[in-house]
């Protein structure tokens, strides 16, 4: 489509441009290619310095992922120390050696500014921003729908999460339906007394029938 094409609405008028006064330089214009080139250097600057902030942040990811891979080797080794028999290494020192290496990974992300979180426990609530339920579990138990079980940490970075967890929802169990009241059985009839003898054409009471008779 040609320009001429364009509705009027998106074609830029003369009303769209101000005029400005021409700056000087030493009681002299400036002229318009030296004003531009000063603008094409700021821009080269300004990309220079966005350039030098991103190869920045990539030396500091580097630099995290090299420290996490020292210690995931470091947490192998004790890893492995723990599948030795119970003789060889005391059960105290290997938890202890093993939180170390934990703390010290959980050390190495926040200075990147990655924190991990566990949902456990809190409320539906609490975490309705940062986790995905992908079960659920009634239980007398709950008293409200909390987190019962973490199967995947949530992940943030300056404090935006960038990983949802994965948890297992906790709700109360159902109120129970009262049953219902059984309905009382319908009283039977009296039986007539056979020894009650009544006039010919008297009403009987309800549910009774005439005795019989002699003949």
């Amino acid at each position: 489509m040609s320009s001429s094409d364009e509705p009027d609405a998106v074609r830029p008028g003369w009303e769209n441009f101000a005029e400005r006064p021409v700056p000087e330089v030493h009681g002299a214009t400036t002229a318009p290619e030296a004003e531009l080139a000063g603008v094409l250097q700021r821009r080269h600057e300004e990309l220079a310095a966005a350039r030098g902030a991103s190869a920045s942040a990539a030396t500091r990811v580097h630099a995290t992922l090299f420290e996490l891979a020292m210690l995931i080797g470091t947490l192998e080794q004790q890893v492995n120390r723990a599948g030795e028999p119970r003789e060889a290494v005391d059960a105290e020192l290997r938890h202890r050696e093993l939180k170390n290496v934990k703390d010290r990974m959980l050390d190495v992300l926040r200075g990147a500014g990655v924190e991990v979180r566990d949902p456990k426990g809190l409320t539906a609530d609490e975490v309705l921003d940062w986790a995905d339920p992908v079960h659920w579990l009634q239980s007398p138990e709950f008293d409200a729908e909390v987190v019962a079980e973490t199967n995947e940490y949530a992940v943030f970075h300056d404090g935006a999460v960038v990983r949802f967890a994965q948890v297992v929802m906790g709700a109360p169990a159902p109120a129970l339906a009262p049953a219902p009241k059984p309905e009382p059985e319908p009283e039977a009839p009296p039986e007539p007394d056979p020894q009650v003898k009544r006039e010919p054409g008297a009403e009987m009471p309800p549910g009774q029938t005439p005795a019989p008779t002699d003949t």
